[in-house]
């Protein structure tokens, strides 16, 4: 039985090709696949580009028993995930090798590489964020609505979008010194803020804003207040989207449920431990911060609707686990 899981980000998309024996013996990367910063055209034609080179890469044969878990930025809701497959089923030459294909949103499957198909909360926080909860088949999401929306309040957007307010809100006299305006300067190689000003308008993305995230947490490492301020309440943003979920979602009697922290914006440890210690609220909650990609959920995805149960899969990974990719 071979699956192959694709992880369809903002940013990029990966495929890993697992087998239940061999474990993970193949993996690629191709372009962005969201289908609202991109079109549905553009995301079915990298998943398509990835099944063929799957079969390429390995000769897989007609007769191959091939599934396909999917998770995709922006198919959060199942009109999204309806529309994806109408473009897929019109545009794919592959649909006779398919057995079957399992398509969701990517915080779905970022929750299942780590809890691998058990209920839970997960906090995705890259250029981009979003809170998602399932629980008994039910899904529910908070935020998520993109940078022009509230700036998805937890991500590398919003965070380097504080720390430019900060250095102009010194600049005009209106905030606190801070030392994000000289690690900007120096990191930008620019002689004073104004100067940055065109940079930002002319070549305008919003992973340009999100990479000012860095400074934040430069300046924090080195106990500058209006850094530690941003992150602090960065860290109380998402806490408080996850006690949302958790109260929509969950018993207050339940105990451990999985709370996973992914996405770049968790690499660094100090806004992990401020989140931490802002869910220390909700006892019920354990935090986790992912140690898999994404794209193991996609093989957990198909192997959960074949039945498998999670203690069955977390079985099947780790008799594979010496055979798995680096970084999966």
């Amino acid at each position: 039985m071979y699956i192959l899981g694709i992880d369809g980000g903002g940013t990029k998309t990966k495929a890993s090709l697992f087998h239940e024996e061999k474990g993970f013996i193949w993996e690629e990367e191709e372009d962005a696949a969201n289908p609202h910063s991109t079109s549905y055209a553009h995301s079915v034609e990298v998943v398509n580009r990835l099944i063929n080179k799957a079969y390429e890469a390995h000769f897989l044969s007609e007769n191959t028993e091939l599934s396909i878990g999917l998770g995709v930025a922006g198919l959060g809701r199942k009109a999204d995930q309806i529309k994806w497959l109408k473009y897929f089923q019109e545009s794919s030459l592959c649909l006779h090798k398919i057995k079957e294909f399992v398509v969701e949103n990517d915080g779905k499957i970022a929750l299942y590489s780590e809890t691998l198909g058990r209920d839970g909360i997960v906090s995705i926080c890259g250029t981009g964020a979003i809170t998602i909860g399932v629980h008994q088949a039910k899904t529910v999401r908070v935020g998520g609505w993109g940078h022009l929306v509230g700036s998805d309040p937890g991500s590398g957007y919003h965070i380097g979008s504080q720390a430019l307010i900060a250095v102009f809100d010194e600049l005009d006299g209106l905030g606190p010194e801070t030392m994000l305006t000289s690690l900007i300067l120096e990191g930008e190689t620019i002689n004073r803020m104004e100067d940055l000003v065109p940079i930002l308008y002319q070549d305008f993305e919003k992973q340009r804003i999100a990479a000012f995230a860095s400074y934040v947490f430069q300046a924090a490492n080195q106990k500058d207040e209006v850094a530690i301020n941003i992150i602090r309440e960065t860290a109380k943003g998402i806490a408080r989207r996850g006690g949302i979920l958790f109260q929509k979602l969950f018993q207050t009697d339940v105990k451990n449920i999985p709370f996973v922290l992914a996405g770049g914006i968790f690499q660094n440890d100090f806004i992990v431990k401020e989140v931490t210690a802002e869910l220390a609220a909700i006892s019920s909650v354990k935090v986790i911060k992912a140690q898999r990609h994404p794209v193991v959920g996609s093989i957990v995805l198909v192997l959960k609707q074949q039945g498998y149960s999670a203690e069955q899969i977390e079985t099947m990974l780790t008799n594979t686990s010496g055979r798995q990719k680096r970084g999966l």
